[in-house]
């Protein structure tokens, strides 16, 4: 458990505490002095989906034990997830996904797999597959770099299935297509063995 995800269960317990009734004034500033902590969108993304996850424990360890509908417990517990929900959205207007640094691809290595996505889209005309849909797939490939390695080739896999699922490509030329892009990278989402 890291830092952020040990501070948002922590805040969960008194995140609707020192008022009577917690409104949406309330918990939105609480929760703003609390956000105000985190300098990076991303923590602050972790720390919010994490206290989202543990309010909705705690309303439905609350809703277990009482028989009211709509007590007072369960709609702060709703004017919490709404006030969460607001700050997720927000802080995901402004955010920009951002690789860690050992994840990020290099320039080489980028102009290497568009390379090898062309010499793919090449070898799938001389296969006879010129469906459209194959080399929108295989271009919006190459506009991801920035995702980072890792969910770059998550991408790639589930492209790649689809096109199998969808009978568009058989699996054998999938598996080879996958295999060749993965070539030299280490720790990736390996390909599902039997595709269907």
């Amino acid at each position: 458990m890291n830092i952020v995800e040990k501070e948002a269960i922590r805040f969960s317990t008194y995140f609707f505490e020192g008022q009577s009734f917690c409104d949406i004034d309330y918990l939105k500033s609480t929760l703003s002095s609390k956000l105000y902590n985190f300098n990076r969108d991303k923590d602050k993304l972790y720390f919010l989906n994490v206290l989202r996850k543990e309010v909705e424990l705690e309303k439905l360890e609350h809703e277990k034990k009482c028989t009211t509908i709509d007590c007072d417990i369960s709609t702060e517990k709703k004017t919490g997830f709404f006030v969460i929900d607001q700050e997720i959205d927000n802080v995901n207007r402004n955010y920009e996904f951002e690789p860690y640094i050992e994840d990020k691809f290099k320039i080489e290595e980028q102009v290497d797999l568009h390379n090898k996505l062309n010499q793919i889209e090449e070898q799938l005309k001389n296969l006879g597959y010129g469906q459209e849909v194959i080399y929108n797939e295989i271009d919006e490939l190459k506009e991801n770099f920035n995702l980072g390695k890792k969910n770059w080739f998550q991408l790639a896999k589930g492209k790649f299935l689809d096109l199998t699922v969808s009978k568009l490509v058989e699996e054998t030329v999938i598996k080879e297509i996958y295999s060749e892009l993965s070539k030299g990278f280490k720790h990736l989402p390996k390909l599902i063995d039997n595709l269907q």
